[in-house]
């Protein structure tokens, strides 16, 4: 299936998370390379729907999420979703995936033709940020 903006793969690609670019329909138009390794098999093609069906998401609380809730419907409906949504995505291995999405609308025209999703992951964030980024990590009392 074509992008609709074959600059859009140079983007896809430049981005190190998982990328997803929505259609307006829900179809999933294109994944960059670190969404395929999570998805194991090929997405591209198939409807938002039809992922959720084999791959479903709750809240990282454990709750349900309504469909028409999560960023990239909020996305195609022309929202930018930049503080993100905290997500477990169940992968085709059965492990939950606690992610944070941000969702952006594409607009050409004034009208919103696809929407781009990033799957950021959070738990590497925050060992990221427990790492030697935070006074003490690095087992020295800050404190004399």
């Amino acid at each position: 299936m074509p992008l609709p903006d074959p600059a859009l793969r140079e983007v896809l690609e430049s981005i190190r998370e998982p990328a997803v670019l929505y259609l307006s329909g829900g179809r999933i138009a294109a994944v960059n390379r670190a969404a395929e390794r999570l998805t194991v098999t090929s997405v591209v093609g198939t409807t938002i729907g039809e992922l959720l069906d084999r791959n479903p998401v709750r809240r990282s609380d454990g709750s349900p999420i309504h469909r028409g809730d999560l960023p990239y419907a909020r996305a195609l409906r022309g929202e930018i979703v930049a503080q993100g949504e905290r997500i477990q995505i169940t992968l085709p291995n059965g492990v939950a995936y606690p992610t944070v999405i941000t969702s952006t609308p594409i607009v050409r025209d004034g009208k919103v033709v696809a929407a781009l999703s990033v799957w950021h992951d959070f738990e590497a964030y925050a060992r990221e940020l427990a790492g030697s980024h935070l006074p003490g990590a690095d087992g020295v009392d800050p404190v004399p």
